[in-house]
């Protein structure tokens, strides 16, 4: 009886990992978080929303360099001890300025050997992280790889082949005016280096969900035409405020606003869930007041914004 109550215990400890680290079924929204912050892990407005899924940006080469992988190690521990499931997801090294300012050339994209050897070096330190987005925004202009759509089939071919088992995602692409001809010529090299097709794709759907683009306009009705296999909205949510360098793009603080694209957020979700499975919301502490960059879920005080309020109605996703 002994052996029977603990060979069961043994079951259904599996059983429950095994539920962490399931991918989304075919119909189902799976919601997530990502945050900088490993104090994302203990934050009492998180513990009610009840996310078990996670996703973390690092410089490619974190685990070379001795700050960013202690990091880089700092939130990987809180992470699991929450038992999260994490997407590690690649940027460039710090100190990397794209594009190319006043002379300076420093934005170029790793080669391949590079590549390799800051992917094994990551791998040996958490071989237990089974998820990878191999670049992070591969379209935008601030990345290495904004012109350069071979590089990233040449870092998710590496990752592949030394993460066996794992989810690897084709690419992280974000909803700018470039994503439909960048995606075309990114499927182009797949196909012209005889490499698989990726089955699940990363998107940043920001502008849709935030400017209130009409489904017929959507940077996600394009999207989904050109890429095969499932999607997940790795990085989206709603904007409180962002002052670009392009006075264009400027979103001033609008609390009401960003409630409302919570809101945008699901229904376009919903409404291509067929190819939708996870949606992974940035990010949760407001920054400091310098960052130009707020789409966080609680204030600088600590206190939710009611963005956080209209979350909470979409909790039946949350697993």
């Amino acid at each position: 009886m002994k052996l029977r109550r603990t060979l069961t215990a043994v079951l259904a400890g599996a059983l429950v990992a095994a539920a962490l680290i399931a991918p989304a079924t075919s119909n189902a929204l799976v919601v997530g978080v990502g945050d900088q912050s490993p104090a994302l892990f203990t934050n009492e407005h998180y513990l009610n929303l009840g996310s078990k899924r996670t996703r973390l940006i690092v410089p490619y080469d974190a685990a070379l360099k001795k700050n960013e992988k202690q990091f880089a190690d700092d939130w990987i521990k809180e992470a699991q001890a929450a038992r999260q499931e994490i997407v590690i997801a690649f940027n460039p090294p710090w100190g990397m300025q794209c594009p190319n300012l006043n002379g300076k050339k420093t934005c170029k994209a790793p080669t391949s050997a590079q590549f390799t050897k800051a992917f094994k070096a990551f791998r040996k330190a958490w071989p237990s992280i089974r998820v990878y987005q191999p670049w992070n925004e591969v379209n935008n202009l601030t990345q290495p790889t904004a012109h350069r759509p071979d590089a990233v089939v040449t870092y998710y071919n590496i990752v592949k082949k030394n993460c066996r088992g794992c989810t690897v995602l084709g690419a992280d692409i974000q909803d700018l005016p470039n994503m439909v001809s960048y995606t075309r010529a990114l499927l182009a090299n797949f196909r012209k280096r005889k490499v698989a097709t990726p089955r699940i794709w990363g998107l940043h759907n920001y502008t849709d969900v935030n400017r209130f683009v009409k489904d017929k306009n959507s940077s996600m009705r394009k999207i989904v035409k050109l890429l095969p296999g499932k999607i997940w909205l790795t990085e989206t949510g709603g904007i409180y405020r962002f002052a670009p360098q392009n006075a264009r793009q400027t979103f001033r603080p609008d609390l009401k606003r960003q409630a409302r694209a919570v809101d945008a957020l699901f229904k376009q979700a919903v409404k291509y869930r067929s190819k939708v499975d996870r949606i992974y919301f940035y990010n949760w502490f407001a920054p400091t007041a310098d960052n130009r960059w707020d789409s966080a879920m609680l204030a600088a005080d600590g206190a939710p914004r009611p963005a956080y309020a209209r979350l909470l109605r979409y909790k039946k996703y949350v697993r």
